[in-house]
């Protein structure tokens, strides 16, 4: 696992890919934090489901809220580019390569992973302190005070934010791996994951309310949201817990038993 781990984590530490990586993060903190405070609600608006408002802002956990609510747009985005990333092994034949140095299939697909999450995990910290600076220097114009975002209470609230997209992100990573190992078809997985995270969850929810409650990008949102009226925080963590696991061993088990010709 540990080579396989280091294997991948040489493909994306390259240059070309760290520093596409490094703008599009930029580029992503600062424009994402510009439009999430430019619709955060007036002081006295109570939030919607996705909303904030400038009260809460104004809170030691404001700087990262800011964070939190920019990447939970990006779910799509995240989960296509996990099926993408693995998929694409075996449309040009690498996962058999790789096959023949590290013959332990769940060796291989557990060290990938790992560091595909590893990498994230980094890009991610990157992007929290990138938006939490652009919204320091934004914050006045939308009358967002800044003075509780240096407390210690704002750094357990920061670490909290952290690791609550950790998780989100790394249940998108899951399921989109599995995706690609049961497809193994670039175009095919990427069509899935592309109508199912995008706009079929979404439809099934305006046609049957409690759909909310049980699929997992919809739960998905709703935890790194901090929960909806649909569904709590702690039932939504629990039950994408519950999906990871699951996607996790038919994931290694497909992978480990079914046939690698390509």
């Amino acid at each position: 696992m540990i080579a396989a781990f280091r294997a991948e984590l040489v493909k994306v530490l390259r240059r070309r890919v760290l520093v596409i990586t490094a703008v599009t993060t930029a580029v992503f903190a600062a424009g994402s934090t510009a439009v999430v405070l430019a619709a955060a609600e007036p002081a006295g608006a109570r939030p919607s489901d996705r909303g904030i408002t400038v009260a809460s802002l104004s809170g030691a956990g404001g700087g990262t809220e800011v964070f939190t609510t920019a990447v939970s747009f990006a779910g799509t985005f995240l989960f296509v580019v996990f099926v993408g990333v693995v998929a694409v092994e075996f449309s040009r034949g690498t996962f058999r390569t790789m096959l023949m140095y590290q013959p332990r299939r769940l060796r291989l697909l557990a060290g990938k992973t790992a560091a595909l999450l590893a990498f994230t995990a980094a890009v991610l910290a990157v992007t929290e302190v990138l938006t939490w600076t652009a919204a320091g220097l934004l914050a006045p114009t939308q009358d967002v005070s800044t003075g509780r975002w240096v407390s210690a209470d704002a750094v357990g609230e920061a670490v909290a934010d952290y690791g609550s997209v950790l998780f989100w992100v790394t249940g998108y990573a899951i399921l989109g791996t599995t995706l690609a190992v049961l497809v193994r078809s670039v175009p095919i997985a990427l069509a899935i994951g592309i109508a199912w995270a995008g706009p079929f969850e979404h439809l099934l929810q305006d046609a049957w309310d409690p759909a909310g409650r049980f699929f997992p990008g919809l739960l998905l949102e709703a935890f790194v949201a901090g929960g909806t009226s649909e569904v709590g925080a702690t039932r939504a963590f629990l039950t994408v817990a519950v999906y990871v696991s699951l996607a996790g061993a038919v994931a290694g088990t497909v992978f480990a038993r079914r046939d690698v010709t390509a």
